[in-house]
């Protein structure tokens, strides 16, 4: 079992720690080019830009979560349905999100706070993101199908690639080139096509193929996706909706200096978020697996090991983060005002990440054993309850650290949520 573990959670936790440092790559070249506006401009349109992923990630692990339960059940012919379903269902979202995002992208972006230089940059990021939508959400929609083929290590190596492109192309985009933010997002696109050429030759490589009639849209499988998609979809866009939600209260309480050193602490957070979503998903088809085949004690093992390998990195990443709070600053080339509000905004934020470690993993094994309620709980209970609470009420009283310790308190809150949900449903 330990290989098992091993060989699913490495690969996973690469992935995802690679997606967390390429989303920040975006900001070091902005931030050293553009300045502190550029970094707030991104900042400020990332929720939209997520949006994007988000939902390729939801639809690719609502699909592959129902794949790995019927595979252990024994139902072929079931899974090969929630694959097909699964494609049609990511094309179609992609036209839906392109429209939307041209149509509405700006206005958004006005009443997220965004005006003047930050609210013409981010426009432009957005419309250069939304107009390669299919891309972006077919790429993040089928790694975690390639993981349920039992090829994790092509995910993870394709991951690298698309990691390496971008990282070279936003180095000659933005600061040889002089793209600013544009050139962030058209090496974002870019690498992403490139990438996404093999990922689809791999899934529809002739041992790997399906026949047509499984791509026949069928409502019953659409709404097994759904059931776990939303939940998978909310947990990823969190993140998103969070630095949304504290962007409006940092420009309220400290301007565009706050939104700046969020925005640093944003792209700071996320590698951490991502690698213990990576500990999550990475197990997801093992519990899947073994849950559809019965086998409980499998599960538990699974799941005990899952939680221990993201409480410590959890606490290591909280530490690094605080002791390296300096360098962070001046990596990102931010401000000197903007460096001296980071002294105390990164530990107080940075807190928040081995609560996050448990709230993941607890919402990613609702999500593996198909207890949905339980994960739409944990995930919307927390963008539209806890965090909105928090973010608000805890500025009035401590101002600006208000809102950086708004972020540890929501985790921590969710912490007894989530213990509360799994005493009240143990059944495994």
């Amino acid at each position: 079992m330990k290989k098992q573990f091993w060989k699913y959670i490495l690969p996973s936790m690469i992935t995802f720690l690679v997606t967390g440092i390429y989303v920040s790559v975006d900001g070091f070249f902005v931030g050293r080019t553009v300045g502190d506006v550029g970094l707030a401009s991104i900042n400020v349109a990332w929720p939209l830009a997520a949006l994007i992923l988000d939902i390729g990630t939801g639809i690719g692990m609502g699909g592959s979560v129902n794949i790995s339960n019927y595979m252990g059940a024994g139902d072929k012919k079931r899974a090969d349905k929630a694959f097909g379903n699964t494609l049609v269902a990511l094309l179609l979202s992609s036209l839906v999100i392109t429209a939307f995002l041209l149509l509405f992208g700006k206005p958004l972006l006005r009443l997220m706070g965004a005006e003047g230089e930050i609210l013409t940059l981010g426009s432009e990021y957005i419309k250069i993101l939304a107009c390669g939508a299919v891309v972006q959400v077919f790429a993040t929609g089928v790694t975690p199908l390639l993981r349920n083929q039992n090829k994790p290590m092509i995910a993870m190596s394709l991951m690298l690639m698309n990691f390496t492109i971008d990282t070279v192309l936003s180095g000659v985009f933005v600061m040889l080139l002089g793209f600013g933010v544009r050139g962030a997002a058209l090496a974002t696109l870019v690498g992403q096509f490139i990438t996404c050429i093999p990922a689809l030759f791999i899934l529809f490589k002739k041992e790997s193929r399906i026949p047509s009639s499984c791509y026949k849209l069928e409502k019953n499988m659409l709404c097994h996706i759904a059931k776990v998609g939303i939940p998978v979809f909310g947990l990823s866009f969190i993140p998103s909706l969070t630095i949304l939600i504290i962007n409006r209260q940092a420009v309220t309480y400290g301007g565009t200096t706050a939104i700046a050193a969020f925005a640093v602490i944003s792209y700071v957070l996320s590698i951490g978020q991502l690698l213990l979503q990576g500990v999550g998903e990475g197990t997801q088809p093992l519990i899947s697996f073994y849950y559809g085949a019965k086998n409980p004690q499998a599960v538990k093992t699974f799941r005990k090991w899952t939680y221990a390998m993201a409480f410590v990195i959890g606490i290591l990443a909280t530490a690094a983060i605080i002791l390296l709070r300096n360098p962070i600053a001046d990596f990102f080339g931010v401000s000197g005002e903007t460096a001296r509000v980071l002294q105390t905004a990164l530990p107080l934020c940075a807190l928040s990440l081995p609560l996050y470690a448990f709230s993941r993993v607890t919402t990613e094994y609702f999500n593996a054993v198909k207890k949905s309620r339980n994960a739409a709980v944990m995930v919307y209970g927390e963008a539209f309850v806890l965090l909105p609470l928090a973010a608000f009420i805890l500025p009035k009283i401590f101002g600006i650290n208000g809102v950086w310790i708004a972020v540890a308190l929501v985790q921590l809150l969710l912490l007894f949520t989530g213990i509360f949900l799994r005493i009240k449903s143990r059944r495994i």
